[in-house]
């Protein structure tokens, strides 16, 4: 049990995911009002979801064919003056036993991922764990791209511009706090085991109470858990805002984020609703 909590703790807040089609309730929220001249979408995304679902909601690749920009958390231009910073992960081979290393090693090798050695001392841990479950997931397994991947690579190839929201110095920090080895044993656990569905996804972002002002109890575990998503989404929110704001004042964004990033008091909704804009669900 004890297991099943840490792998679903971290997949939770750190990859979010959800059943597509099974409400109606939509991910996609226009922005408008507040002097704006043009409307701006979110969209939460499905981080380890294969691009090719996306040909079931057209709606979402006409707003990106129609918007000016496009901002995702990673990639793209920067929007201001935003420092450089180091981004330090220990080696994997500090992290995992060896007897660990070799299992996931032997596991990348055997994917179209390749061995994991050359990367030993740069990888990202929640970057190999996000690849674990997509090898892990049957319809995703032998995707090309991601949603956010392809979104992105569509509004490039489309000539329009594209920017990212997080900052390298707010990566960094996160970073240095980061629990190396909790997380070197939820991608040993989801190596070793085939979870079912419900024990690898959060409660069903779908349900439109949890876009409510309240924080949903069922995220907040414990202490431990309420750290961690404060650092993941709070402090990001902060800085993302005043770009979000920035850019939809020059023209129609596509702001494209995980779905865990618009809910709750602390997410996108609320907090562009508090300064002043209307932000109303559309149906997909």
């Amino acid at each position: 049990m004890k297991k099943l909590f840490i792998v679903g703790y971290f997949i939770g807040l750190l990859f979010p995911t959800a059943v597509l089609g099974q409400k109606n309730e939509s991910v996609v929220w226009e922005v408008s009002g507040n002097g704006l001249s043009k409307s701006s979408y979110l969209f939460g995304t499905v981080h380890i979801a294969s691009s090719q679902l996306l040909n079931r909601f057209p709606t979402v690749m006409n707003i990106a064919k129609s918007s000016d920009f496009g901002l995702f958390e990673k990639g793209g231009n920067v929007i201001g003056n935003v420092q450089d910073a180091d981004i330090y992960s220990p080696p994997l081979d500090s992290i995992f036993t060896k007897s660990e290393y070799a299992l996931v090693d032997s596991f990348f090798t055997a994917s179209s991922y390749g061995s994991i050695k050359p990367h030993n001392n740069n990888a990202s841990l929640q970057g190999m764990a996000q690849a674990v479950m997509m090898i892990k997931k049957g319809e995703t397994k032998d995707q090309d791209m991601t949603f956010d991947d392809f979104l992105h690579f569509e509004m490039e190839r489309l000539n329009k511009p594209t920017f990212q929201l997080d900052e390298t110095g707010q990566m960094a920090r996160q970073e240095a706090k980061a629990d190396h080895r909790k997380l070197a044993q939820v991608i040993i656990i989801l190596i070793k085991n085939d979870l079912k569905e419900e024990e690898i996804t959060t409660p069903d972002l779908y349900d439109p109470k949890s876009y409510h002002d309240s924080l949903r109890n069922d995220m907040m575990l414990n202490q431990e858990a309420s750290v961690l998503l404060k650092e993941n989404t709070i402090e990001r929110h902060e800085l993302w805002i005043p770009k979000i704001m920035s850019k939809m004042s020059e023209g129609s964004c596509l702001v494209a984020v995980g779905l865990a990033h618009l809910k709750f008091k602390t997410g996108l909704i609320q907090l562009l609703r508090r300064k002043g804009f209307e932000v109303r669900e559309v149906k997909l």
